[in-house]
Order: C-alpha cells, then sequence, then structure tokens
C-alpha cells in the first residue's frame, strides 16, 4: 500500500511539473505573437503604401509614355508630308498646271495621304488646307483654308471636332487635333491638320478602371504666378472616371504646383483620402493623373486587424491544447528513455525503446536504440577482434615451440659451415635465422613497411636457393614511406601466392614487382604486388571477392595465414573502409593492393634489432 502512494505521489508531481510547463510555453508563445501581429499589422501597411506609390508612379509612367509616343507619330506624319517636294510645289504654283493636271495632281496626292493614313490607323484624320483658290478640294484630305478659321486655333487642341465637314459627321468626333502652318520657301501655302481620336490618344482614360482607381487628364493654366488645373473632360471620360470634386481639384493644382511637374503626394477631398501621381507633358501642356484611393489600405488593415484578433484568441486555445498534448507526450517519451538508460546502466545491452513520435524526443528514442545497437555490435566485434588475436597468438606460440633450441641448432650448423669454409651455407642460415626471428615474435602485430620489406627480400631469397631458376624482386618503394606502420606479415601471403600459383607452375626465370600507388584523398597509399602469371578468370575473381565481403569471424583451420585474415586484420588496425583490391586477366596475371594510412602509430612494432641473427634471450 506504501508503494502505491510513493507511485501516485511521483505520478502527481509529474502532472503539476507538466501543467506548469504548458503555462510557461503558453505565455512564452502568445507574447511574441501578439508582438508578431503588431509588427504584421504595421508593416502591412508599410508595405501596401509602398506598393501602391509603385503602381501609381507605374501607371502615369506608362500613360505618359503612350501620349509621347503618339506625338511622335503626329511629328513623324508632318515630317513625311512636308517633304512631299511634289505637293509642296503643286501648293505653292499650281498656276503652272493647267486643269487637268491640277485635278490628277489633286487626286494623286489625296490618295496617297489617304493610304498614308491607313498605315497609321490610330490617326483618325489627316486634312491639308490650301490657300490658293486654284487648287481643287478633294475631300476629305484637301481643303480650302477659307472652310474655317484656322488661325484661332492653338497648335494643339483637345476635344476638337471640325464642324466644318458638313454633313460628315463620322469626321466630327471629339479629338486631339494639331494644326501648323505650312511653309515652303518662307511662302505661307496652307495649314496641315492632324487628328487622332480622343478615346485613341487618352486611352487609359475610357478604360473601365480597376476598384478605387482612377485616371485623369488636366489642362495647365498658368494666371500670374498662379497654375491651376483645368480637367479635360467630356460626358464620356466622366462615365468611366469619376470626376473629381472641386477641393480635390484645388489640391492637386497645390501639390502640383509645389512639386514642379512630376510628383506623387495625397489628396484629400470631401469623400476619401487619395494617393494621386502625375507627370507634365509639355508639349501639350497637360498633366496626366493617376489616383488611387487610401480606402484600399484601410480596408486591409481592417481585415487583418480583425484577423489578427481572432487569430491571436483561436492561437491561445490551439496553443494551449496543442502545448499540452505535446507536453504530455514529450514527457512520456523522456521517461521511456530514462527506463532505457537505467537497464543499459545495470547491463542490459539488449533493450528497445518505442519509438513513440517524429520529433526530437522521437530521435532520441531512435538515437538509443541505435546506441544499443552500435552497444552490441562492438562489443561483438570486440569479442571476435580478440579472438582472431588470440588464434594468431596460439598459433605462434605453436611455431615457437623450441625456438632457443632451433636458433642454438641453426648457430652450431652455422659454425661448422665457416669452419668449412661453406660462405653460401652459413649466408643460407643466416637468411633462415632471420626469416624464424621476424615470424616467431608472437606478441608483435605491427611492423614497419622497411622490416617487411626485409623479410620478403630473405623469402625470395630462399626461393632462389630451392629452385634451379631465378625470381627476381622489383621493388620500388620511396624512403618516405618505408617508416609507415602495417600489420605483421601483411605482404609476405601475397608473395607467396604469386610464386605458388603464377611462378611455380611456369617453372621459368619469373618477377613479382612491388610498387607504391599514393591514393586520390592522400589520406592512404596503396601497396601494390603484382606478378605476370597466367593471371584468374573473372568467375575466380568474382569468388574471391565475395569472400573476402563476408566480415563473419572465420578460424583459419590449416594454421596459415591467407587473404580473409589479411583483410581481418585490416579492417580492425586501420577500419573498415580499407578493403583489399584484386585485379586479374587472364594470361597477363594478378595484381593486389593494399591500403595504408599515411597517418598510424602502433606501440607494438618491431624495434630495430629484429633482424640480427643469434639466439633470442
Amino acid at each position: 500500500m506504501e508503494n502505491i502512494n510513493t507511485i501516485a505521489r511521483l505520478f502527481n508531481k509529474r502532472i503539476e511539473f507538466s501543467h506548469r510547463l504548458v503555462l510557461v510555453y503558453t505565455c512564452i508563445v502568445i507574447i511574441p505573437l501578439l508582438a508578431l501581429f503588431t509588427y504584421i499589422i504595421v508593416l502591412t501597411e508599410h508595405t501596401e503604401s509602398a506598393e501602391l506609390d509603385a503602381q501609381c508612379e507605374k501607371a502615369v509612367r506608362d500613360h505618359s509614355a503612350e501620349i509621347d509616343g503618339y506625338i511622335h507619330t503626329f511629328d513623324l506624319l508632318e515630317t513625311m508630308i512636308t517633304s512631299n517636294d511634289d505637293l509642296m510645289l503643286f501648293f505653292t504654283i499650281p498656276e503652272n498646271c493647267d486643269e487637268a493636271e491640277i485635278i490628277e495632281t489633286t487626286n494623286r496626292e489625296a490618295t496617297t495621304i489617304e493610304r498614308l493614313q491607313t498605315v497609321m490607323p490610330t490617326i483618325y484624320a489627316v486634312r491639308i488646307f490650301a490657300d490658293n483658290s486654284l487648287i481643287p478640294e478633294r475631300w476629305p484630305v484637301i481643303v480650302s483654308s477659307q472652310r474655317t478659321d484656322l488661325r484661332r486655333l492653338s497648335k494643339w487642341e483637345l476635344n476638337y471636332s471640325a464642324g466644318y465637314m458638313g454633313n460628315q459627321n463620322a469626321l466630327k468626333g471629339l479629338s486631339v487635333c494639331t494644326t501648323r502652318r505650312i511653309i515652303n520657301k518662307k511662302r505661307e501655302i496652307g495649314w496641315l491638320q492632324i487628328s487622332m481620336k480622343m478615346n485613341d490618344f487618352f486611352s487609359f482614360a475610357y478604360k473601365i478602371p480597376e476598384p478605387y482607381q482612377n485616371d485623369y487628364v488636366f489642362f495647365i493654366q498658368k494666371t500670374g504666378k498662379k497654375t491651376e488645373l483645368i480637367p479635360v473632360t467630356n460626358s464620356q471620360m466622366n462615365k468611366i472616371n469619376q470626376p473629381l470634386g472641386k477641393k480635390e481639384v484645388e489640391k492637386l493644382s497645390s501639390v502640383y504646383a509645389a512639386s514642379g511637374g512630376n510628383g506623387i503626394g495625397k489628396i484629400s477631398g470631401e469623400r476619401r483620402t487619395h494617393l494621386a501621381s502625375w507627370r507634365t507633358n509639355s508639349v501639350l501642356n497637360i498633366v496626366v493623373v493617376h489616383t488611387c484611393s487610401t480606402e484600399i489600405i484601410a480596408g486591409s488593415i481592417i481585415r487583418i486587424a480583425v484577423i489578427a484578433v481572432f487569430g491571436l484568441l483561436a492561437s491561445v486555445l490551439v496553443l494551449y491544447f496543442l502545448i499540452s498534448k505535446t507536453t504530455s507526450r514529450l514527457m512520456s517519451g523522456v521517461y521511456s528513455v530514462m527506463d532505457g538508460m537505467k537497464q543499459v546502466r545495470e547491463g542490459k545491452f539488449n533493450v528497445k525503446i518505442s519509438v513513440t513520435s517524429t520529433d526530437e524526443v522521437g530521435e532520441t528514442q531512435r538515437t538509443f536504440n541505435s546506441m544499443t545497437e552500435q552497444l552490441l555490435s562492438q562489443i561483438t566485434q570486440i569479442k571476435n577482434e580478440q579472438q582472431l588475436i588470440a588464434d594468431t597468438e596460439m598459433k605462434a606460440m605453436q611455431n615457437q615451440i623450441n625456438a632457443h633450441f632451433l636458433y642454438n641448432v641453426l648457430e652450431t650448423i652455422r659454425m661448422q659451415a665457416v669452419l668449412a669454409d661453406q660462405d653460401d651455407i652459413a649466408g643460407s642460415i643466416i637468411v633462415v635465422g632471420k626469416m624464424m626471428r621476424y615470424c616467431l615474435r608472437w606478441r608483435v602485430h605491427s611492423v614497419t613497411i622497411a622490416q617487411e620489406m626485409e623479410y620478403i627480400k630473405s623469402y625470395i631469397y630462399i626461393l632462389n636457393i630451392r629452385n634451379d631458376y631465378v625470381v627476381t624482386l622489383e621493388s620500388d618503394i620511396p624512403e618516405q614511406y618505408e617508416t609507415l606502420t602495417i600489420p605483421k606479415m601483411m605482404l609476405q601471403p601475397f608473395i607467396e601466392n604469386a610464386f605458388n600459383y603464377a611462378i611455380e607452375p611456369q617453372a621459368r626465370d619469373a618477377a613479382i614487382r612491388l610498387y607504391v600507388e599514393p591514393d586520390a584523398d592522400g589520406k592512404k597509399i596503396w601497396l601494390c604486388i603484382q606478378d605476370f602469371g597466367c593471371g584468374m578468370s573473372e568467375e575466380k575473381l568474382a569468388e574471391i571477392y565475395g569472400y573476402l565481403a563476408d566480415d563473419t569471424y572465420e578460424r583459419d583451420t590449416k594454421g596459415s595465414i591467407g587473404m580473409k585474415n589479411i583483410q581481418q586484420r585490416l579492417t580492425m588496425f586501420f577500419g573498415k573502409d580499407y578493403r583489399l583490391e584484386i585485379f586479374s586477366e587472364t594470361g597477363k596475371g594478378t595484381l593486389v593492393r593494399v591500403p595504408v594510412p599515411l597517418e598510424f602509430y602502433n606501440e607494438n612494432s618491431v624495434s630495430a634489432d629484429c633482424g640480427r641473427t643469434g639466439t633470442e634471450k
């Protein structure tokens, strides 16, 4: 009963801690969230204002560019007509032509101008007024100057209507018209009038505007130092764009006069406040204006504020619920990891906890499981390595039986050979003694490349004594690599394999090449052993690779150091990334590459005196 009460008290403490944690987290989140909503409202207002400014400026800039293009078209058309020398000469001295020539010339030139007008479809009308009464009228292109009083017209007229066109109502529409005097050799010979429909020239003012946006054109009127803007409008324009009120026009005139021609500013009116952007066209003496009501910004701010209030309330509820649930799951996951760590501390390394989430706690649980698996794997690996070392030492101990006796016997035989003047035999005995000393020092597991090479040279020496053909060792090991540490007896088994499988079957002089290849990563080198024998088939090579790929520990029942044993020792010394590489081609030989790191230290390496002869003490 007491144990149950203790558990209950612990459970209540956990619940209380979770609630406190939920409240703290909720407050920590809500305060920045409130500040964030305030910042969003301010930022939205600033952003909306900046976007509105840019939108107004772009619109009025585009409208001005469109008007400049039309003015350029007018000027281009005037240049084309006034540069027609035949037409100008005809208008100057028509009396030099007979009646038939006058009629023919008039029709031809009128047709030419009509064709020009066809090429420029935006041009509403082109009319040439002749001062000379000899030139007949060719309606609606060539007209007599007596038809209307052209002198009272300004160079540019807006909302112009050609009332003198009689019953041709199609040519009486409201237009933008330019009327210019034609002068040839300082002699006034007539008038040129070019017009474009208002709804073409100011097309932006005739389009249905976007919500809260309008486009206007104002004529600039200066009286002394006072500048007034007079709306350029008509019934059709008024239907499309809501006209500005009197107060708004006065405010616009005021800010325009202060801006110097182009600018942007706010205009307060009777009904609402506008953001206006304007640009002056000095050729037409007009101002193009684009306005956007600030109500669009106010509407956005109100919407965002309402959303923020409801969002904040909803966030409080949702956050409290989510944090409560998350904290509960978080604490349960933390407790499961704590329980698992207690079991590991007690020695149960095979413990595995359930992964309850995909968040950081779940990642911690997965990491814990991975850690226990890695611990088990490392324990297994250490056992295998210890077994490998024990087996290797056992084999060495088996081979060391009566080692001192064998050394003494060899020394006795050597002395007998010296006394008998058999120097060759004495030298051979010295080599055998060096080889035995190298092989039977079972407590030493690593040597330098130079020490391994000394043993290999002794081994080749003995092979050449045994056989009636010569085995040549072609060694190319740079001096800077001779001090690198490798596992003992790492290269000799491959020299032995090269002799047994590549040289001995042919029983003739042969060579074995041993050289170094630096690796591309600069962190290791490859010790290469190459023979030039019969090689191996692809099937045999694949079989060897498959055998080496199996990392399962395997005791060598024959007592020799084979390739599997070498690969296991490479892994034990340098890591799993250090793997043997074997290349072979039938009829061309075999190449074995052994990886060796450039930086490796092992205090058990063979001392420099391991090659001396004599009896081991």
